[in-house]
């Protein structure tokens, strides 16, 4: 048998797992299998290269041209030598045995032209990967010359490729790389090009007497009509020196240098005057220069390695945004005011105090060595993970009102008694791999908690009132000594648990879990449209409550009523409820019941008496509409300030006479805020610093400034008026 019998691969006969099986029992009958070497032979290692190496050589000879063309295409810019025959039958499968329709990619690859405004580096590597599918073996250089001459889309260009009596794929590339220099789209993408250095010219691109040399004549975009270079995207190379004339690109908004061989940043870099984001991680940076550009929001410097804290990141008056991920450091320094997410997962660090930021919402440091942690005063934190650590103790989370995620798993957590400040708004408690011993009174009390997960903990028992929670879809005990609680029942989930803990409630905390649903047939209209709208009625009757509670109204309307209090039925419907319109009464006392209907979105109270509103109705975290116009307030209630989901608050035609904005920075969903008719003596500037804020009404108060006629131009001029005003 020789290598001519088996033939060369036909991927209309056979699949290529079946021609590389052929292979395998072709190559044993010749004695070229690895077990035709012993593994005492003191030549091994050299007799199975050598074998290794005859192996890829007959594969390569005998698999056919479409096959070989097919492999050679997919290795491409390697070549098929630098592959082990494993490897080589690896490709073949992963392009023969995959599905690939040659004919569609070449269809694709033949109608692929340049796109608006693509610069031709894009579209160049657009037309690389489509080439990948075509085997065009050692064609393919020529067909990706013939394309990019097709699909450039520029006639300018297209006539100075057609000039040319021999033109490479080399030179094709050369000319059109105008394209990236005179793009009218300020961004120029270098990315994964394997550049060592950046090009001179690429530092000289705000450079107009650079422009100039571009132009060609005739060419229908002139230099002086080229925007200034905004984007510039480097990474994925290999380029180890930035040199100081980076600072002469100083029309960058983003910067990105991720992954490459960086160890330093020069000083120039500050220069930047307009830069917003910096991408530097995936480098081997240490340092930082000892100023940066204010304008920078957003810097990743994930990935390199830091061992101490650069603290000129303290002086940055606008960074939001930073990445620290995946270093060497031991402590942190002082951040920004203006911090708003913080990433500092995977480093050695050992303490971390946050405290008095006001504008951090995500703080992550996960897989560090921390044993103490210290977190407060942080009035938009959301989010905290500390997972795999080395913490006992945590200090309580004090003024964090609107805190919603805690991950604190892997950890030495003996107790929860450091969550019991932030009840109202967590919606998530991740206290798994621990040591927690017991489940605290107040936790069942936390009505906006959906996951709570204990896994691997030390729980002897289960509190029956997680049973009461109607908020809490997830709970997780497993890996406890539980003894109160079959294995049986965890297995089945979180109802099942439910379910068992509430046979073990006592009496009167029975009837805290709800009123019973009467067993009658629902109205088929109120299923139907889940609304209950009983404006002008001043008496209801039982069988109209029966029906909503029945039936799980969303909405309901009571206005025009001439209530004086608000009648318990309401409450009742308290598990559905997310609309409730309570206007045009004589109210004058909200009952503190309001706080457990944790799924309104929407609350009217407008024309009533109130005076103040109970503190309860801080538990309202889904709340996004609040109506409080036509009342007696003379200031916005503290309650409300803590709610961070609201969107709207109306509160026009009450009696305030001041705003608080430090107390209001909670509010950072707030978009609608109406304090129109009040009696407001000055508008605070710093109330404009609200982050979502978009429509400001205050006409009809007291102030003097500003004036009527900035009034007069709209929320957006008024913003922007105050703005300006805020102290720096």
């Amino acid at each position: 048998m020789d290598a001519t019998t088996l033939g060369p691969f036909d991927p209309a006969a056979s699949s290529f797992a079946d021609y590389a099986e052929r292979l395998e029992f072709y190559f044993e009958s010749i004695d070229l299998d690895l077990l035709s070497i012993g593994s005492n032979d003191p030549e091994y290692d050299v007799k199975t290269e050598k074998l290794k190496s005859k192996r890829r050589a007959i594969f390569l000879s005998t698999c056919g041209p479409t096959c070989f063309d097919a492999i050679k295409t997919k290795v491409r810019p390697r070549s098929v030598k630098e592959f082990s025959f494993a490897e080589l039958v690896q490709v073949g499968a992963e392009h023969f045995d995959s599905g690939i329709n040659v004919t569609h990619a070449r269809y694709e690859f033949c109608t692929c032209t340049r796109r608006e405004n693509e610069v031709f580096p894009e579209f160049f590597q657009r037309l690389t990967n489509l080439a990948k599918n075509c085997c065009f073996g050692q064609s393919q250089d020529e067909r990706l010359r013939d394309q990019i001459v097709v699909g450039i889309n520029d006639e300018k260009v297209r006539g100075q490729l057609l000039a040319k009596l021999v033109l490479t794929l080399e030179e094709t590339v050369n000319i059109c790389a105008q394209i990236i220099s005179k793009t009218s789209s300020g961004t120029l993408n270098l990315q994964n090009r394997e550049m060592t250095v950046i090009p001179d010219d690429v530092y000289r691109l705000n450079d107009p007497e650079l422009l100039k040399s571009l132009g060609a004549e005739g060419d229908d975009m002139k230099w002086w009509e080229t925007e200034p270079i905004t984007k510039l995207y480097l990474c994925s190379n290999k380029i180890s020196t930035i040199t100081p004339a980076i600072g002469n690109l100083n029309s960058l908004t983003l910067l990105d240098l991720r992954d490459n061989c960086l160890e330093s940043i020069p000083d120039e870099i500050g220069n930047l005057e307009m830069l917003v984001r910096l991408e530097l991680s995936h480098n081997k940076l240490s340092t930082l220069p000892t100023t940066l550009t204010p304008t920078l929001q957003q810097l990743s410097l994930n990935d390199n390695v830091f061992v101490e804290y650069p603290t000129v990141l303290a002086s940055l008056p606008g960074l939001q945004i930073l990445d620290m991920r995946n270093n060497q450091l031991k402590e942190m320094g002082e951040l920004p005011a203006s911090i708003q997410s913080v990433a500092l997962d995977g480093n050695k660090i050992t303490g971390l105090i946050l405290e008095g930021y006001q504008h951090l919402a995500t703080v992550s440091a996960n897989n560090n060595i921390l044993t103490h942690l210290r977190v407060g005063n942080l009035p938009a934190l959301k989010a905290l993970s500390v997972c795999v650590n080395r913490l006992e103790f945590i200090e309580p989370l004090l003024n964090c009102p609107a805190l919603s995620e805690v991950m604190v798993g892997k950890n030495f957590l003996t107790s929860l008694d450091f969550i019991a400040p932030c009840i109202p708004t967590i919606t998530l408690l991740d206290c798994s791999d621990n040591k927690i011993m017991a489940i605290p009174d107040n936790i069942p009390t936390m009505v906006s908690l959906r996951r709570l997960d204990l896994t691997n903990n030390d729980l002897n028992a289960l509190p029956p009132k997680l049973s009461l929670m109607d908020s809490l879809t997830s709970l997780c005990v497993e890996g406890n000594p539980l003894r109160t609680i079959r294995r049986e029942i965890i297995a089945k989930g979180t109802a099942a648990i439910k379910d068992y803990l509430r046979l073990k409630l006592e009496p009167t905390e029975v009837e805290e879990s709800g009123p019973t649903v009467p067993d009658i047939k629902p109205d088929e209209i109120m299923m139907k449209t889940k609304v209950l709208e009983l404006d002008r009625n001043k008496e209801v009757n039982g069988d109209t409550w029966d029906q909503a509670l029945v039936c799980g109204v969303v909405r309901l309307s009571m206005q025009y009523c001439s209530l004086t209090t608000v009648p318990d039925h309401v409450f009742n419907l308290r598990a559905n409820l997310q609309e409730l319109e309570l206007g045009h009464n004589n109210l004058h006392v909200l009952p503190s019941e309001i706080g457990k209907m944790v799924k309104l979105r929407k609350l009217n109270l407008m024309n009533n008496n109130f005076k103040e509103l109970p503190a309860e109705i801080s538990s309202l975290t889904a709340l996004e509409d609040l109506n409080l116009a036509h009342n007696k307030f003379d200031r916005i209630p503290d309650c409300i300030l803590t709610l961070g989901g609201l969107c709207n608050l109306i509160i026009s035609n009450n009696q305030i006479g001041k705003l608080e904005p430090d107390k209001m920075m909670n509010l950072r969903s707030l978009q609608c805020l109406d304090l129109e008719n009040n009696n407001i003596g000055r508008l605070t500037p710093e109330i404009s610093l609200l982050p979502s804020l978009r429509t400001l009404l205050v006409m009809g108060n007291t102030f003097k400034i500003p004036r009527a006629d900035v009034l007069a131009k709209g929320s957006a001029e008024v913003l922007a008026w105050l703005k300006n005003k805020v102290p720096q």
